[in-house]
């Protein structure tokens, strides 16, 4: 097996892939056509010496991931020829303010109602919830049991959410391509032809998927969080939201050394993530590996 650093993402239509400097994202058009689009990027870890440095740049890896899939996202939606409505007042307004600039407006403003969101659902509402519980937390047994609590609520509407989002049309063809990225990825791996042939007769589950590296930030918040005092919900929000970099960076060092060990502890924490992927990918066609397969050897030499 080649020991790589390639990564992707699936976009509507199509898959993002990065190696490196490089990022490719492949689309399928309506008329069939893949359009494939390269640009150069360097990562802020390479740029800055305290961007390497361990869980600090797992933190910042997540950020960066996030400003680049949401930008390859909207990019993939402009290039599929969905129909087009005539703009709105608010629309024509926005472009009368930003100008040329409006596409990166909505890029970072995107990026951060994602991080809101998400921040919100999986740690600010199962906090809250916990809450509710009666017995006394100022005690430390209690605290912890409140924070297991909590930990316990944030898995179970993570697993909701996943399962629910699931079942919308649109986002099955997303889990297809994200199933297609997989493909082609391990075809790579193996160091076989980047053929469809080859790619589709892999699994679609994968150690290094970004689904088990989210499930991996959830049971290091539990484990970091058991540690924290319980207090008023207020000062529980502020301290999570404090201590969110760290559980990112601390989870991204966990996730990095279990895809690469046969060390069976760090392997049983990310084998839940690797489960969930049973539904954040799905089973492929060879029309979208064609796809990703096109994203991947844009990045690659092979």
């Amino acid at each position: 097996m080649r020991q790589c650093s390639v990564g992707g993402e699936a976009l509507i239509e199509g898959v993002m892939m990065r190696n490196g400097n490089k990022i490719a994202t492949a689309v399928r058009k309506s008329n069939g056509e893949i359009v494939v689009e390269i640009t150069e990027h360097e990562p802020l870890a390479k740029r800055f010496f305290l961007f390497r440095l361990p869980v600090i740049r797992g933190a910042v890896n997540m950020i960066e991931s996030m400003v680049i899939g949401m930008k390859a996202l909207m990019d993939s939606a402009e290039k599929v020829d969905i129909e087009e409505e005539e703009e709105s007042g608010f629309e024509k307004f926005l472009k009368k303010i930003f100008g040329d600039k409006l596409f990166q407006v909505m890029l970072y403003s995107s990026v951060v109602v994602a991080l809101i969101f998400g921040i919100c659902l999986f740690f600010l509402l199962p906090n809250w919830i916990a809450g509710w519980f009666g017995f006394d937390k100022s005690t430390t047994g209690g605290s912890i049991l409140a924070n297991l609590i909590e930990g316990l609520i944030r898995v179970i509407i993570f697993l909701m959410y996943v399962w629910l989002v699931s079942k919308n049309k649109e986002i099955k063809r997303v889990f297809e391509y994200h199933g297609a990225e997989h493909n082609a990825i391990y075809a790579y791996e193996s160091m076989e032809k980047l053929t469809v042939e080859n790619a589709i007769k892999h699994t679609t589950l994968h150690p290094r998927c970004g689904t088990t590296y989210l499930f991996v930030v959830i049971i290091t918040s539990i484990i970091l969080f058991s540690f924290v005092k319980w207090r008023s919900p207020l000062v529980n929000m502020a301290l999570r939201l404090l201590l969110l970099p760290l559980v990112a960076g601390v989870a991204y060092e966990i996730f990095k050394l279990a895809a690469k060990t046969g060390f069976k502890p760090l392997r049983a924490i990310s084998y839940p993530g690797l489960m969930l992927q049973k539904i954040t990918t799905q089973p492929p066609d060879e029309s979208q590996v064609e796809v990703a397969l096109a994203a991947l050897k844009a990045v690659v030499d092979d």
